[in-house]
Parts: C-alpha cells; sequence; structure tokens
C-alpha cells in the first residue's frame, strides 16, 4: 500500500507542475511586430532608393548608405535597423527617421570604409527597439 501512496503522489505531483506551466504559457501576449532579414524576398519590410554616399575628399571612400524602408504589410514602421557590408562582417547601427507613414528613411555611417571592402549590403530592420 505504501508503494501505491509513492506512485499517486508522484502522479498528482506531475499533474500540478504541468498545468501550472501551462498557466504561465498561456497567459503570455506579443504585440504585434515585424522584422526581416535575408538576401531573398522576406515577409516584413520593402528596402528600396539605396544611395551610397561617397567621401567628399576621396570617392574610393563610403562615409554613409542611406535607404527606405517600408512595412510589407500593415503599419509597423521599422524602429530598429542594422547593417553589415560584408558578410560575417560587424553589424553598424542606423538611425531611423520616420518619413511618409509608414516608410522610414535610415542612415547608416560608415565613415571612411574603402568602397571594395563594401562585398555586401545585408539589411536587419525591426518594428520594436533593441532592450539592450
Amino acid at each position: 500500500m505504501n508503494r501505491n501512496f509513492k506512485f499517486l503522489l508522484i502522479a498528482v505531483l506531475v499533474v500540478v507542475i504541468a498545468g501550472g506551466s501551462y498557466a504561465f504559457a498561456a497567459a503570455n501576449t506579443v504585440e504585434a511586430s515585424a522584422a526581416g532579414y535575408t538576401a531573398n524576398v522576406v515577409s516584413g519590410y520593402t528596402v528600396s532608393l539605396i544611395v551610397y554616399n561617397l567621401n567628399a575628399t576621396d570617392p574610393t571612400l563610403v562615409d554613409t548608405i542611406m535607404f527606405t524602408v517600408s512595412p510589407t504589410t500593415g503599419a509597423s514602421v521599422a524602429k530598429l535597423t542594422k547593417i553589415q557590408t560584408a558578410d560575417a562582417g560587424a553589424w553598424t547601427d542606423c538611425v531611423v527617421t520616420p518619413g511618409t507613414a509608414p516608410a522610414a528613411t535610415v542612415v547608416c555611417t560608415v565613415t571612411s570604409t574603402p568602397l571594395a571592402a563594401v562585398t555586401a549590403l545585408n539589411i536587419v530592420a525591426s518594428s520594436s527597439l533593441d532592450p539592450a
């Protein structure tokens, strides 16, 4: 009888823990947002009007990269954007300025980056700000 009681106690404990974890998971709500990343077409944002602003003194250097980011669905304006100018390179933070809603103008400062070193343009955009 002692063995049956232990088995029943363990079974009840498992049911209580499983029910408790379900209660916490069921209470989560996430606000609508958008994000996109890849060289292929992804849902989230459309990037257009890309401009490489060359250095005024040495046109073999890039000072800023500008573009427009527009959400592909809904009105989730981009609030955070980063670029990468070489595959596996460092990410550069960009300044996002709201334009004609819901589009945004983005300026990324890459001061004096050699034009020959710009071998890719990977863009990440998000409608929520980085919590860090």
